[in-house]
């Protein structure tokens, strides 16, 4: 099994070929589910009712209002976005978000940031069930708690947990940039392969900042159960077969040593 997230900032610029990369992979026999966020969107639609995005640590500051406008463009504009390409490619596709069958449970991150969630809990009998049917699961990541209240939660994140309860053997992070870069200006380089020691050590030195930070730590919480989880760039054409090596980030718990490239 396969868990792809695929990032807000990159939706509008993956390439051509993205889509059916996934339909060759179920065609190879993998099970796919897609996770998907929708940040720059989002922020778009938000400005146009007037209201500033105020993000900490890569967390969107969401009170209730921004609450709605999320959920009406993830749930709704992003994922039927999503699912139609899906059915383009012949692959049967059924979108849903954290909220349906309480799928995603969460809890809030933090007071000062409203409605923002950290995921307790998924509900992967309702995967199950989808992918017994052969059909790929496209998740909104949104959630809910007992009490019915939702939550906005980081679509890395929620990518993380479903890759975890589902013991998927990798998960894919697609975004707009090429992998976890360190350094500064002509020092800038790629790390193509980390364990969670090295990112951690890079995060407290300041050299991962910013939205990677939640990012590359969703990623090595997926690690206590997913074999590898790659970091890479979805605007780059994809091999059909997205397990081998690719121009990115893979972190694994161990690796005989720590390359960088410019």
């Amino acid at each position: 099994m396969i868990v792809i997230k695929i990032g807000g900032s990159v939706l509008t610029d993956l390439h051509p070929n993205f889509f059916a990369a996934c339909a060759e992979l179920k065609n190879q026999g993998y099970s796919l589910v897609i996770v998907h966020g929708g940040g720059p969107l989002v922020s778009s639609w938000a400005q146009k009712t007037g209201k500033e995005s105020t993000f900490i640590n890569g967390y969107r500051v969401t009170d209730h209002e921004m609450l709605t406008i999320a959920e009406m463009v993830l749930a709704g504009t992003v994922n039927k976005r999503m699912v139609s390409k899906l059915h383009a490619t012949g692959l049967s596709a059924v979108g849903l978000s954290g909220v349906d069958l309480q799928l995603i449970q969460a809890k809030q991150h933090d007071p000062y940031m409203g409605y923002v969630g950290d995921v307790t809990e998924v509900n992967n009998a309702v995967l199950h069930t989808i992918l017994h049917l052969g059909w790929v699961p496209v998740i909104a990541s949104l959630g809910v708690d007992r009490d019915e209240t939702h939550y906005n939660i980081n679509a890395d994140e929620a990518a993380a947990a479903i890759a975890q309860s589902m013991n998927a053997s990798h998960l894919i992070l697609i975004s707009d940039v090429d992998g976890i870069f360190i350094g500064t200006g002509s020092e800038r380089k790629l790390l193509t392969e980390a364990t969670p020691s090295l990112i951690e050590r890079y995060i407290e030195s300041g050299e991962i900042s910013g939205g990677m930070i939640p990012k590359a730590r969703s990623g090595i919480k997926a690690l206590q159960k997913v074999k590898e989880v790659w970091i890479a760039n979805g605007s780059k054409a994809f091999a059909f077969d997205m397990l081998h090596p690719f121009e990115g980030t893979c972190l694994r718990q161990e690796v005989s040593s720590h390359v960088t490239l410019s």
